[in-house]
């Protein structure tokens, strides 16, 4: 008696199936192993000197600092002066099992602060450009923008609104300066790619 094409069919598929599963059972296992492993060094490791690292100075004096008589603005601009007295890391895209391990346990609550600050600043550095674009302050509005790129934040509005300022003032060729800063500095952005063939494309235009 001849077995049906199906069955056999069904048959192949049920033994795939308990194959991957067991597989993909076996890797995640694995996974967790690995993970608690590094979990465990990181949480042994000896506090490091973190007094050197990169961090960010803001430029108080290169940046529209005056009052605008405008809360939109001045809220923004107060933020920044407050950031200017507290200490700013970039660690984006870092995870805390990684710090632990480069820099000790201790330090931890430290770093954590600094790279919050961080994203206080370029998210507050976004928002003010925006108020002064907004309210007609172009050249402000670009000094605030280009020393958000110097800090290599990764608010793709950023960029794009830079950009967008550039064509409008006429000096599209700018642009080119942005994109290089993208292509060559680490900016961690999420398809970086795509906003650079998009800046493109506005420099071209």
């Amino acid at each position: 008696m001849k077995i049906p094409f199906i069955f056999i069919s069904v048959v192949i598929a049920v033994i795939w199936v308990r194959y991957a599963t067991k597989k993909s059972d076996k890797s995640m296992q694995k996974s967790r192993e690995e993970f608690w492993n590094k979990e465990h060094t990181a949480n042994t490791t000896r506090k490091a000197d973190i007094s050197n690292l990169n961090y960010i100075q803001i430029p108080l004096d290169k940046l529209p600092m005056e009052d605008q008589h405008n809360p939109a603005i001045d809220k923004y601009r107060d933020i920044i002066q407050d950031l200017s007295g507290k200490k700013i890391l970039n660690l984006t895209g870092i995870s805390n099992t990684d710090l632990k391990l480069k820099y000790g346990i201790g330090n931890l609550s430290n770093l954590s602060e600094y790279d919050n600050n961080y994203t206080i600043l370029v998210r507050s550095l976004q928002k003010w450009a925006e108020a002064l674009y907004n309210n007609s302050l172009l050249d402000e509005a670009i000094q605030v923008l280009e020393f958000s790129l110097e800090s290599n934040t990764d608010i793709v509005k950023s960029y794009r609104l830079l950009s967008q300022i550039y064509v409008e003032i006429n000096t599209s060729y700018k642009i080119e300066n942005t994109i290089n800063h993208l292509t060559t500095n680490d900016v961690n952005i999420y398809n970086k790619e795509e906003l650079v063939e998009e800046l493109n494309l506005v420099m071209t235009s």
